[in-house]
């Protein structure tokens, strides 16, 4: 009797799970804007899931699946950042591990106009991922009688928002990166030691070889914050100049 009811189980999770599945491939071989897209109708089946499963509907087996699924969105944002431009040329792109993500300080490889808004979809992906989220479960509530969305939101998305403050962060560096840069190609009277020592600011940070993409290592925030005293001192010296020759 035990044997018959774990297979009738196993078959029922079958049967639900298969439904997840052509939502699910976004996740390893789309970008985060087509995951995105997929939202809608990933929830929805989740919800379904949750709704009339006869096995897998509990708490404990519906949070593992979302934590699933968010862990893919963060791989695929992994892979997707230093892919960026081949995945958008449809060039050929090599499965497995992404590439350093070193890579990302070329500015000629990683301008910071393409890399800037890549990094963006990222966290657009989360913001519409907790939407969808809370939409299905305000129109759960609705339905009282029905079973509810009554998850711990820092099980399933804690791990993308802490990677997403990571973005934001690479987004601000990379950005100031960028300002500095567009100051440089006009060549203004006596603006090359503000310059130079911008450059000897951002050479500090890059020399301590931190994993960019990785969310986990907390050093990194550490010397980031760091990296912005020193940029608050060039900033004050280049307003100086700017009160001085303007």
């Amino acid at each position: 009797m035990r044997v018959t009811e774990a297979l009738n189980e196993a078959k029922d999770n079958v049967k639900y799970l298969q439904t997840l599945e052509k939502f699910i491939e976004p996740l390893y071989d789309g970008t985060p804007e087509t995951i995105k897209e997929t939202l809608p109708a990933l929830m929805n089946s989740i919800k379904m899931i949750h709704t009339i499963a006869r096995y897998y509907n509990t708490n404990e087996r519906m949070t593992g699946l979302f934590v699933k699924i968010t862990n893919e969105m963060i791989k695929n944002c992994k892979y997707n950042i230093p892919n960026f431009r081949k995945i958008r040329l449809g060039e050929p792109v090599k499965k497995g591990m992404p590439p350093s993500d070193d890579v990302l300080w070329d500015q000629e490889a990683y301008p910071p106009d393409e890399l800037i808004p890549t990094l963006q979809s990222c966290i657009e992906l989360n913001q519409a991922y907790i939407k969808q989220y809370e939409f299905t479960k305000e129109r759960l509530m609705n339905m009282p009688k029905g079973k509810q969305f009554e998850f711990n939101p820092s099980q399933i998305f804690g791990r993308f928002d802490l990677f997403c403050r990571r973005v934001s962060k690479l987004i601000e560096l990379f950005g100031t990166i960028h300002q500095f840069e567009t100051l440089k190609k006009h060549n203004l009277e006596d603006i090359n030691p503000i310059l130079d020592t911008f450059y000897k600011v951002v050479g500090t940070f890059k020399k301590k070889n931190h994993k960019l993409l990785d969310q986990n290592i907390n050093v990194f925030d550490r010397d980031f914050v760091e990296f912005n005293v020193g940029v608050s001192l060039v900033e004050t010296k280049l307003q100086k100049y700017i009160d001085k020759n303007f």
